[in-house]
């Protein structure tokens, strides 16, 4: 069977609420590209494999590299710089890189269109289809004889996997953490029907050879936002963010508190010697960007680790004894 005929003359049609949408003019725009016969596909295929065994004799790469878009035209760089085949071959296979998306736009629709019950929105999910589509444009390697769009499947039915995984975030999670959750959800289950209860964070922790506080930073990501928008009334009168407090850093005397804080910490600290002040400041992160490590500071100041160690904990025990608790509220 053709893929013609699996697919269709052209995607799904678009309802009649889609019909003059974004989704709709898209769907109307992937169906003016046709999907490449099985011959097309392996002439393609050939252009490629020539545009890369170019390239790649011209740039000298190992007999190892992948031969793909990715791993060979990646490593161009600046295309002027080399000879006129060289550069001839890279606009080859730009145009054929352009050519395998255009032509697999319909089949990422397709893909697309089959989660559009999960409750993310369709332009969503297109997105990451093309995405996932993209990706296997950059990976495939013509030389091993596969059929892109067999190829190109399996991407983008994982990009558009990772977009159900992500859900309707306002911050969309990097790829890597949705891989962690994912597979912490995975071992979730599976100690649970192991012990028949809901395992603990720290079960959880052995499971996944991670720590517990990162199995909670997992269970925090992968929660959704809630729209302070929501309405929590049935009329609608009233919404989430009615009732929210406004924080601190929007009370009027939140600047003069700040300032009145950093002054007597800056008093505080003047009890100390140089080198206390310093070390305690850069283990705070005082007026700098982050903390720094004992390693950081031992490498810094030419002293060891443990000489570093020795001179915070005096440091804090010389504050603690002199100022008591207003050391602990300062944060010293």
């Amino acid at each position: 069977m053709r893929k013609d005929d699996r697919l269709g003359p052209s995607p799904t049609p678009p309802n009649d609420g889609e019909r003059d949408s974004l989704v709709g003019l898209y769907f109307r725009d992937a169906s003016r590209y046709h999907i490449l016969s099985d011959d097309q596909e392996r002439r393609l295929s050939r252009k490629l494999s020539l545009c890369f065994r170019i390239v790649s004799s011209e740039l000298g790469l190992p007999e190892s590299t992948p031969q793909t878009f990715r791993e060979v035209i990646g490593s161009l760089g600046d295309a002027c710089a080399f000879s006129s085949r060289c550069r001839r071959a890279y606009h080859l296979a730009m145009a054929c890189r352009r050519k395998l998306i255009q032509s697999n736009l319909r089949l990422a629709v397709h893909i697309a269109r089959r989660y559009n019950q999960h409750g993310i929105p369709m332009p969503d999910l297109i997105q990451d289809a093309n995405v996932g589509l993209i990706k296997a444009v950059e990976r495939f390697d013509p030389t091993k004889g596969f059929r892109f769009s067999t190829y190109a499947y399996w991407w983008i039915s994982e990009e558009v996997k990772r977009c159900l995984q992500r859900g309707t975030r306002v911050v969309h999670t990097p790829e890597n953490v949705v891989d962690e959750i994912r597979q912490l959800q995975k071992v979730s289950l599976r100690l649970h029907q192991q012990l028949g209860r809901t395992p603990s964070q720290s079960e959880l922790a052995r499971a996944m050879e991670a720590t517990p506080s990162r199995i909670g930073e997992l269970r925090a990501l992968a929660a959704r936002e809630v729209s302070t928008d929501v309405s929590i009334l049935e009329d609608g009168s009233a919404t989430m963010v009615d009732v929210l407090p406004a924080g601190e850093q929007l009370a009027p005397d939140h600047p003069m508190t700040q300032r009145d804080r950093r002054s007597e910490l800056r008093m505080m600290l003047s009890e100390l010697s140089d080198r206390e002040r310093d070390i305690l400041s850069r283990r705070f992160g005082l007026d700098l960007p982050d903390p720094e490590t004992l390693q950081v500071i031992s490498d810094a100041l030419g002293i060891s680790r443990e000489r570093v160690r020795q001179i915070e904990k005096g440091a804090l025990r010389k504050l603690k004894s002199r100022f008591g608790s207003a050391g602990e509220e300062t944060g010293a």
